[in-house]
């Protein structure tokens, strides 16, 4: 496993780190068999796996289901990282109460003294900018409740924002072939002031494996990114299409850490072989370079229809 540094934190992050969500709940696409949540004891396999693999940092929110639950019964005790999130306060309550209230919640769940890391959930220029969530985060980590904060974000401008604001160690991004918006501007510039930087969306909720097959027309403009990607490269199937995914975002530089979801050992086995691989042939990269797509309502999976 290579190991990489998170930005100035000190931290030494594994490249492939595991995302949590699809271990708390039902989420991707709805290939048949291969949907839905694993039970507990398969989770339980998946994690232990991953930490006796080398894997050390751990994505999750209290938006996950039993996701953070899972993570501190099974590896509250391990040498590794915990990453959690909080939500942004609703309009009306006291934020302060809130955050507070949900890290103590996290703390509890993960079965820590200081969570390691805590992202804003989807932050934004204006929650960023104009609220005064980053500076009660810092608080928190004065009093060590919290030793670094981050922000999950998805557009450019929302990750510029968190760059130019100086509170964050570590952003949370979304990046793949498809969704190349942050290299040019966000990258060079969380380099320069030593934030790290942990993508996320390696294979855009599935859209680059083989369960692309799954989707109906309402989709076109994905399947059809993604078969222009497999013609190119001539791939001959969407295991090849899913490793040349993940390749990708390990060759990008100025990534600390590559989350990769899995609801299965297989999926893990996949995912820890293709580290083992390496960075892609300059060659096929510099092809992947050209593959993005600028469509925004199609590059953020919250806006698309139900599955």
């Amino acid at each position: 496993m290579e190991y990489r540094a998170l930005g100035k934190t000190g931290l030494l992050v594994s490249a492939l780190s595991l995302g949590t969500v699809e271990l708390g709940v039902a989420y991707g696409i709805k290939k048949p068999g291969e949907y839905g949540k694993p039970d507990r004891t398969e989770s339980a396999r998946i994690l232990k796996k991953a930490v006796d693999s080398g894997i050390n940092l751990f994505d999750t929110a209290p938006a996950y289901g039993e996701s953070e639950n899972l993570l501190g019964d099974i590896l509250g005790g391990e040498k590794c990282y915990f990453a959690t999130k909080i939500n942004i306060p609703p309009p009306g309550e006291n934020a302060e109460m809130f955050i507070e209230k949900s890290l103590l919640a996290s703390l509890k769940n993960l079965k820590r003294d200081a969570l390691d890391i805590v992202q804003i959930h989807n932050a934004t220029v204006e929650t960023i900018l104009h609220s005064d969530i980053p500076e009660m985060l810092l608080k928190f980590k004065k009093k060590g409740i919290v030793r670094f904060i981050g922000a999950s974000v998805y557009e450019p401008e929302n990750a510029i924002a968190a760059l130019d604001s100086g509170y964050f160690d570590v952003l949370q991004i979304a990046y793949n072939i498809l969704d190349q918006r942050m290299r040019t501007e966000v990258f060079p510039e969380a380099v320069k002031k030593g934030v790290g930087i942990i993508s996320r969306s390696a294979y855009l909720k599935g859209v680059l494996t083989e369960k692309a097959d799954f989707l109906d027309d309402r989709f076109s403009v994905l399947k059809e990114a993604a078969g222009k990607i497999k013609r190119d490269l001539n791939l001959s199937e969407g295991e090849d299409l899913t490793k040349t995914a993940l390749r990708f975002c390990f060759s990008t530089e100025g990534i600390s850490s590559v989350l990769a979801g899995v609801r299965s050992m297989d999926e893990l086995a996949f995912a820890l072989e293709t580290e083992k691989e390496g960075r892609a042939p300059d060659t096929e990269y510099n092809k992947l370079l050209d593959m993005g797509i600028a469509d925004k309502f199609w590059l953020n999976p919250a806006n698309w229809p139900e599955m």
